[in-house]
């Protein structure tokens, strides 16, 4: 999928109200070495012109990098989670982490935790957080 496919997508899951305070972002110093679109450009910009606009300003990369950073800005983590995973599969020719057959050979080394509890005692296991895609081992000994 193209890049200003995939914002035009991104842009479309917005309320009015998010896709202007998205304009207004976009038009200040969100990153560092990116220049922001002069507010007079987006004021009355509708999506198909804002996404035009960021293609033009920005290369492929820049353009989902910001988008994600400001979707961030405005605590719509989800949506930003959304866009980098479909531009990584997209950059990565659609193979994905959870696609993967060798997804341990991307994941940082993780010593095994042991957990235990006395006779008649309960173990509650910790919450995983992050990506839960792969393959997991889990072992249970009564000892």
């Amino acid at each position: 999928m193209g890049v200003e496919l995939l914002l035009m997508e991104t842009l479309e899951e917005l309320s009015k109200c998010d896709f202007e305070k998205f304009k207004w972002l976009l038009s200040t110093d969100v990153m560092d070495g990116c220049k922001p679109i002069p507010k007079s450009h987006l004021e009355d910009a509708p999506r198909t012109e804002t996404v035009s606009k960021m293609a033009q300003k920005y290369d492929d990369d820049l353009a989902v990098n910001l988008t994600i950073e400001i979707l961030r800005k405005m605590n719509m983590n989800n949506t930003a989670q959304k866009l980098k995973n479909t531009h990584t599969g997209a950059v990565d020719g659609g193979k994905t982490a959870a696609s993967s057959t060798s997804s341990s050979a991307s994941a940082p080394a993780v010593a095994p935790a042991t957990i235990s509890a006395q006779q008649g005692g309960v173990v509650i296991a910790p919450t995983v957080s992050g990506s839960t895609a792969g393959s997991w081992n889990i072992t249970i000994n009564k000892a």
